[in-house]
């Protein structure tokens, strides 16, 4: 993509969390960012370079429809893109675990994965890009009660891998991210909007195990490894918690 040319960065999982953070950092540095969630962003939706698309990222179909309606935005190419959307299942007994939660988890965190990858994996040739994937430390399965979302957080990891490889050749890097414990309802029960700096502090002052980070500072280092060139690292795991690989 030429100089001139507006970068154009495609987030899902954007209604939320840390693809809303991760979106509003994309625009913090001059992106056009297209996002898509399923219940939508409506003050993300304010700002003039966001591009709010409501589609379910399960349904290949739904995504490349509501891709297809944005193709001024990328019709010179995509910059970054970053596979955000997913579910974490509830800890349960692996003795007892029924396959349809593993079976959900699968459709909610790789599905979703793999049709954003293919919906994108044209304009992102257009001038290099990359792929950066929000994975788990968790995949390293020796939490047995949370199996059903580690094994699909790991199968994520194994499709980043194969994207470095398959698309190496059109100048497309593919990372992942995991960040660790971040401050979002999925990880704080109850929560309600965004934990404030101090309530974060005072977490972390006894969490003990692990460091809790807001999703501005998660969505920072996305978005700086979502720009890497087109010979900087790839097929690399970028771990920012305490639990080993």
């Amino acid at each position: 993509m030429g100089s001139g040319t507006p970068r154009v960065a495609v987030v899902s999982g954007t209604s939320s969390g840390i693809g809303a953070a991760v979106a509003a950092e994309f625009l913090r540095r001059a992106y056009t960012v297209i996002g898509l969630s399923r219940r939508g962003n409506p003050a993300l939706a304010a700002e003039g370079t966001y591009v709010d698309l409501v589609a379910d990222l399960r349904d290949d179909e739904a995504v490349r429809a509501a891709l297809a309606t944005a193709a001024d935005t990328t019709r010179d190419g995509v910059h970054a893109v970053v596979l955000n959307a997913g579910v974490s299942p509830d800890p349960d007994d692996l003795s007892t675990l029924d396959w349809r939660v593993a079976a959900e988890a699968y459709e909610n965190n790789v599905h979703t994965a793999l049709n954003l990858v293919q919906a994108t994996a044209a304009p992102l040739k257009l001038g290099g890009g990359s792929l950066t994937f929000v994975g788990a430390s968790l995949a390293n399965g020796y939490k047995p009660e949370r199996w059903a979302y580690a094994a699909s957080k790991a199968a994520m990891t194994t499709l980043m891998r194969a994207c470095s490889v398959e698309f190496a050749d059109d100048g497309v890097v593919a990372n992942e991210v995991r960040p660790g414990p971040v401050a979002t309802a999925m990880t704080l029960d109850g929560l309600d909007g965004e934990a404030s700096d101090q309530i974060i502090r005072a977490i972390n002052e006894g969490f003990g195990t692990d460091w809790l980070k807001s999703p501005r500072t998660v969505a920072e280092w996305i978005v700086t490894i979502a720009e890497f060139p087109s010979n900087g690292p790839t097929g690399q795991v970028f771990n920012y918690s305490r639990k080993v690989l």
